[in-house]
């Protein structure tokens, strides 16, 4: 049986995944897994005692994963297997642990707020997730509704196509859905360009000759912002990325295309790995 996973912690961006999640388990005929991992609070001093107990902490969160579960399932068009579980864990190492048992499909996780506190808080579980997960990942926007997958836009720089595209999982993606993709690359008079892009445009045309696809050169100075007009004028349902690997560097002092495509686009966000 197909299941997606969805990590939460009770705030609004995971509720709101929650429930994407399970509109989407309906549609495409999947069980739903609701997921919390939860630490103890440290102590704010040597002298302090614990007061918190494992096991009651491990039944509250039981306790709120059934109120989520049923208060997703109120929502949705009909009635899915939703399962919950919990575990005293880091995220970091809880979840992919958690995905390498079930084998989930898609992992959905929320995403909420534009400023910089607000990605700090809620936002940093998902990001941070993007790059230690290797299974795909839809983040959901604050105000995403879910719409049957019909059309699919995958960005694309044509470098590297052969090393960094996923191309099963991308098949079985858009196969499943029984959606149309649509490769889409920004530029702004050229300013990317490189000769070896043209024949890596052949290459990954042959690669997914069996699925059809339409290519777009969108001309714009921002990426996001091409990609997301586009997004818009096309009505795709969801945008895949592939989160290049990037230096140290860049990692600390950077913020790459994809990661602020998830804070600015309106529409779900699939992130899967070279």
């Amino acid at each position: 049986m197909k299941t997606i996973i969805v990590p939460v912690d009770f705030s609004t961006a995971s509720a709101t995944a929650a429930e994407f999640a399970g509109n989407l388990a309906a549609f495409y005929g999947a069980d739903l897994l609701l997921y919390h991992a939860y630490e103890i609070p440290v102590a704010l001093s040597e002298y302090a005692y614990p007061v918190f107990d494992v096991g009651e902490m491990q039944k509250a969160a039981l306790h709120e994963l059934e109120i989520l579960k049923e208060n997703t399932n109120a929502k949705l068009s009909r009635t899915i297997t939703i399962h919950v579980t919990a575990e005293m864990s880091v995220l970091e190492a809880g979840l992919p642990s958690l995905c390498d048992v079930v084998n989930p499909s898609l992992v959905v996780m929320g995403l909420s707020g534009k400023n910089a506190l607000t990605r700090l808080i809620v936002g940093s579980n998902t990001i941070k997730a993007i790059h230690y997960l290797k299974y795909p990942i839809l983040v959901v926007p604050s105000k995403g509704e879910f719409i049957p997958v019909r059309k699919i836009g995958l960005a694309c720089d044509y470098k590297l196509v052969v090393e960094t595209t996923p191309l099963e999982l991308l098949k079985k993606i858009v196969t499943d859905f029984r959606a149309e993709l649509h490769v889409m690359n920004v530029d702004f008079n050229n300013r990317n360009f490189e000769p070896s892009m043209i024949q890596e445009s052949f290459v990954l045309n042959e690669l997914l000759k069996d699925l059809k696809p339409e290519y777009h050169n969108i001309e714009a100075e921002d990426i996001v912002i091409g990609l997301n007009a586009f997004a818009k004028s096309a009505k795709l349902d969801w945008i895949v990325v592939i989160p290049k690997k990037h230096s140290l560097v860049q990692k600390m002092f950077g913020r790459s295309h994809s990661q602020e495509l998830l804070y600015h686009s309106t529409v779900p966000i699939l992130c899967i790995h070279e």
